[in-house]
């Protein structure tokens, strides 16, 4: 289906916005959102639309663009494909996070991050198939925290704190942070982390949601919501975005 319609996220002003312009009506109700610039600027699309998002690098050294198939510099190619139908739609599912029976739905991850420079001891569990809650890890995990990410999160801070990469795979990486318990779980189950110890920061999607005492918990499970990405014909391959992540 042929797009006449966007809206536009950008990092800052590109002169190839003026050709967008040129082809598409550009309002705030856009058939597509187009994100130009590093994952941030993705990441701020996906939190202000509903609708799909085209996401182009910017080719900046300080943007990576991982969720991005193609750079400004090709930004006719985008027009072209984009007024000829040539395109389809990825879902990504988003995680849910729940405290204190308020529900959040997030695109990249949840952290939970100790709040002092002391470490922050917690435990994780997950939640088998009687609903009952039984221990992820051997005992209380202490260090800096625990983030949860699905795909499109698991190329952000979990990628740096040695967390593993989600290709095409519906799942949730939980990985601690500096922890004593430093290997990383990659599962479809629904987790719930209580502190035990000192305080910690909530957060998701750098956004800080409550500072946690002991006996305080919260939950992680699969949303119902769904990111959609929109990707041309002509991909990148996976290999190239790990490269530009290695390099990053």
């Amino acid at each position: 289906m042929s797009m006449n319609s966007v809206s536009i996220v950008k990092k800052k002003f590109y002169p190839e916005i003026n050709e967008i312009e040129k082809h598409f009506q550009v309002s705030e109700e856009g058939e597509l959102c187009i994100a130009i610039g590093g994952d941030g600027t993705f990441l701020k699309a996906a939190m202000k639309f509903d609708c799909p998002i085209l996401h182009i690098r910017s080719e900046e050294k300080d943007s990576l663009g991982f969720r991005a198939d193609i750079a400004l510099s090709d930004i006719n190619t985008v027009i072209s494909e984009l007024k000829q139908g040539h395109y389809f739609i990825e879902k990504y599912s988003k995680l849910r996070l729940t405290y204190r029976k308020k529900i959040f739905n997030v695109i990249n991850d949840v952290v939970l991050y100790r709040a002092s420079g002391r470490t922050i001891h917690f435990t994780v569990d997950y939640y088998d198939e009687r609903g009952i809650t039984q221990p992820l890890y051997p005992g209380v995990v202490r260090g800096d925290g625990v983030l949860f990410t699905k795909q499109i999160g698991s190329t952000a801070y979990n990628y740096f704190a040695n967390g593993p990469i989600l290709f095409d795979i519906e799942a949730i990486a939980v990985t601690p942070i500096a922890a004593n318990r430093n290997f990383s779980i990659v599962s479809k189950k629904d987790f719930q982390v209580t502190v035990c110890k000192r305080q910690g920061v909530l957060e998701h999607d750098g956004v800080e949601i409550a500072k946690l005492s002991e006996g305080d918990h919260f939950t992680v499970t699969k949303s119902d919501e769904v990111v959609r990405v929109i990707r041309l014909r002509d991909r990148e391959k996976i290999s190239s975005k790990l490269a530009r992540l290695e390099s990053f």
